[in-house]
């Protein structure tokens, strides 16, 4: 791509905290990965995109609280102050084309979703805290044993972070298919790992 080209992509995409893209014209590593995230089917773009249009969002008001975040477990079924990691993630993949979920636990969340051994962004990235308590996030970026994701009620909002996949189960919620245009390796995005509770 010449540096004008790669400026008009930048105009008109985001990276993955959810901000618009310099537009500089040199390919960095925040436009390197919104190149890769638009090589994939549609649906996967409109799910990461959801994911990380809402990095940063915190509660507010009391502990698994806030507006978006008592919305979001109100579409899910679950009562104002639950944990709310499998209420956002279902909301994310909830888009346009794909199967309409509305599920507030991460155990079941994952169990009702496909299991995958080709990890794409859009997928559901799950583990099991307890016997019947788990914690789940969107997977936006790929590297060597690890997944990048975006995940609600990660400490007290939607933050940035890296799991091994060692350590994670990976389900998605889109039929089996072929990507032919996806480029290999996609960026692992810059992360910093805290305590999910």
């Amino acid at each position: 791509m010449t540096p004008l080209e790669i400026q008009d992509f930048q105009a008109n995409h985001r990276d993955w905290e959810g901000k618009g893209l310099v537009v500089d014209g040199d390919l960095g590593p925040r436009t390197e990965w919104a190149l890769a995230m638009s090589c994939l089917d549609p649906r996967r773009q409109a799910i990461v995109e959801r994911a990380c249009s809402m990095v940063g969002t915190l509660e507010s008001g009391g502990p698994n609280r806030g507006i978006r975040i008592d919305g979001w477990n109100t579409r899910a079924g679950q009562a104002e102050g639950s944990p709310w990691c499998a209420a956002f993630a279902s909301w994310c993949i909830s888009v346009e084309g794909a199967p309409e979920v509305r599920e507030g636990s991460a155990q079941q969340l994952g169990r009702m979703l496909r299991n995958v051994t080709l990890i794409l962004p859009g997928d559901v990235m799950w583990f099991p805290t307890g016997s019947t308590t788990g914690h789940c996030g969107i997977v936006i970026g790929l590297g060597a044993g690890e997944v990048a994701c975006v995940e609600g009620n990660h400490g007290d909002g939607v933050r940035l972070t890296r799991r091994l996949t060692s350590q994670v189960r990976i389900a998605t919620p889109l039929p089996v298919q072929i990507y032919p245009g996806i480029p290999l390796g996609l960026p692992l995005v810059q992360a910093t790992i805290q305590g999910t509770r």
